[in-house]
């Protein structure tokens, strides 16, 4: 049965080659709830899915910038601690604000003998922000060995423990909260300068101490409006652990933007006639977009608005006929009797439509 369209989180991961994208993938789809296992399954080599809170999260891996910027609805940074940001990965960041794409950030290899997730988040702030975008949510915990044990959640000062097993969540006591109390305060100061919700502010004017729910609800709107960027991070811990994987899945669900949420497209008709917004939903016209096509093999296609059908118009201007092998559902693998190209226009024989680029 297909899952409602706000029941999915579609993010597409990218980042320098060796910066440990491979390693989250796996250990997100791995992972396991306290209360219960999570439901992975892989559709491509690029495309896997895990059911994390009662929501498909839909991890794209390995495709190219401009596909991937038709099929995700947020992206996911993947950085290394130990090492730098390449061209590539800067020129895309760029791209994603011009776009105003939400991000989120994941600093991994922080079990790396050199790793320092404060260094490293003033690298990036240097170079992907003039101001408080990069929103700083956790800060590492470390054994008496000095080797990951978790993370402290800067919003709610919860300590994310990954020493036992399963992982577990518990309250910080008064030297971690003495720890933190800087980051936190700077965090919420910048919570409050980008919110739309005055309430944040108010409560810093005033002297208050703002509610865990006020804090959570300014960082979840600015999130998924692509106003500001959180970075969490990521390492192993006894070479097999990856500390940090459910705290990012709770992020990727509460935080970034669901199909539903994204405005689809800007469509004309056939004549150049433009066409009043689309609602994202199954109830609105067909359209969709090609976003990977190769010879003799299915092709991927993310639906914006409507349901996919057995004959649809591509670019206005010629019809085919489809398969659908699976469906996410707002990403489906077809097969067709024509071959497509990617960027292409999919909408209905009886309404065609034309995304404008």
């Amino acid at each position: 049965m297909a899952r409602a369209w706000d029941n999915q989180r579609i993010i597409g991961l990218v980042g320098p080659r060796g910066s440990g994208k491979t390693t989250l993938v796996q250990a997100l789809i791995g992972s396991r709830l306290a209360t219960g296992d999570l439901v992975p399954e892989s559709l491509s080599p690029v495309v896997s899915v895990v059911r994390w809170r009662d929501t498909d999260v839909v991890l794209l891996d390995g495709m190219e910038p401009a596909p991937l910027l038709l099929a995700a609805d947020a992206l996911m940074f993947v950085l290394s601690s130990a090492d730098g940001v390449d061209a590539e990965t800067a020129e895309l960041w760029h791209r994603c604000i011009e776009q105003e794409i939400p991000r989120i950030v994941v600093i991994t290899e922080l079990d790396h003998p050199r790793a320092d997730m404060d260094e490293t988040v003033a690298v990036l702030r240097r170079l992907f922000s003039d101001g408080p975008e990069l929103l700083r949510l956790t800060m590492p915990v470390l054994d008496d060995d000095s080797s990951l044990a978790g993370f402290i959640d800067l919003g709610s000062t919860e300590i994310w423990n990954w020493t036992t097993q399963p992982f577990s969540r518990q309250a910080s006591d008064p030297e971690h909260i003495a720890l933190i109390a800087e980051a936190r305060e700077e965090l919420i100061a910048d919570l409050a300068m980008m919110s739309d919700d005055n309430r944040l502010a108010e409560s810093l004017h005033l002297g208050m101490q703002p509610s865990l729910a006020l804090i959570e609800q300014a960082m979840n709107d600015t999130s998924a409006s692509g106003h500001a960027q959180l970075v969490v991070g990521t390492g192993l811990r006894d070479g097999a652990t990856l500390v940090g994987a459910e705290l990012l899945l709770d992020l990727l669900v509460n935080a970034l933007p669901s199909p539903a949420d994204r405005p689809a497209p800007v469509t004309v008709r056939a004549d150049g006639t433009p066409v009043l917004p689309i609602a994202p939903g199954p109830g609105s016209p067909l359209l969709a977009t090609v976003v990977r096509a190769e010879p003799l093999a299915p092709t991927l296609v993310r639906l914006y608005a409507g349901s996919l059908q057995e004959e649809m118009a591509v670019d206005c201007v010629q019809t085919f006929r489809a398969r659908a092998l699976s469906v996410v559902p707002q990403l489906a693998w077809l097969e067709t009797d024509q071959p497509l190209a990617c960027g292409q226009t999919l909408s209905s024989v009886h309404e065609p439509l034309l995304i404008q680029r």
